[in-house]
């Protein structure tokens, strides 16, 4: 059976992983140790501030790698880059769950100047992304941010989420800026799963009774 993805090295505390299709070549590293060296090389300035605003919530270090054909999609490029992010961050996180335990649950915040932006992540092997937007955070509604869409980066969080797996829900709380909300969001985000990646013995996975061993059967098949 095909594979849709390639792990070309994992430890416990690094993972290097391929996503290629007709596409694209998707080239994805996360360590959960600082590597100052791992960098995002999306094609896409906006997507890689992104993904570094991400690496610096989370405290995961990212390098990523996109090659394309000829027709570049940035939409295809955040969602896939997203996907195999998340992919990635799953095998480490139930490597983590199965050997010492981890909060599962997290919740972060992220502000820049006029923004504010909230996110909770529930890691259970659900695939699902709420956001909402307030009234009063216009960013998150303007088309454009920087070289993207915001349409893309809703792809992105989206397709990270399908990869993990996890609930994430996105608050968009207030932000006039596109930049400062999408850069708060991501921010967000990463201190979500910084929280929910927590040691926590109390749940590790051998004493869960819910989807431990589902979850780690699940992170062995990508």
């Amino acid at each position: 059976m095909a594979h849709l993805f390639t792990i070309h090295e994992s430890s416990k505390d690094y993972i290097k992983i391929q996503k290629k299709t007709q596409e694209l070549d998707i080239m994805v590293e996360l360590s959960t140790v600082f590597r100052p060296e791992l960098r995002p090389e999306t094609t896409s300035d906006f997507l890689d501030h992104a993904v570094e605003t991400l690496s610096w919530g989370s405290c995961i270090s990212i390098g990523v790698k996109v090659e394309t054909g000829k027709w570049r999609s940035t939409h295809t490029i955040a969602e896939d880059v997203g996907i195999t992010m998340g992919a990635g961050l799953k095998k480490l996180y139930y490597q983590r769950l199965q050997d010492e335990g981890v909060n599962i649950l997290g919740s972060g915040t992220g502000c820049l100047d006029e923004t504010l932006v909230r996110a909770t992540v529930g890691v259970e092997g659900r695939r699902n992304t709420f956001m909402h937007i307030s009234p009063e955070c216009t960013g998150a509604k303007l088309e454009l941010v920087e070289d993207l869409k915001s349409g893309d980066l809703v792809s992105c969080i989206e397709g990270f989420f399908q990869g993990f797996p996890a609930t994430c829900h996105v608050e968009f709380l207030q932000g006039k800026d596109s930049h400062h909300v999408w850069e708060s969001a991501f921010h967000a985000i990463g201190e979500a799963l910084r929280m929910a990646m927590a040691p926590n013995p109390w749940r590790i996975a051998k004493n869960n009774p819910y989807y431990g061993e589902e979850g780690i059967a699940d992170a062995s098949l990508i």
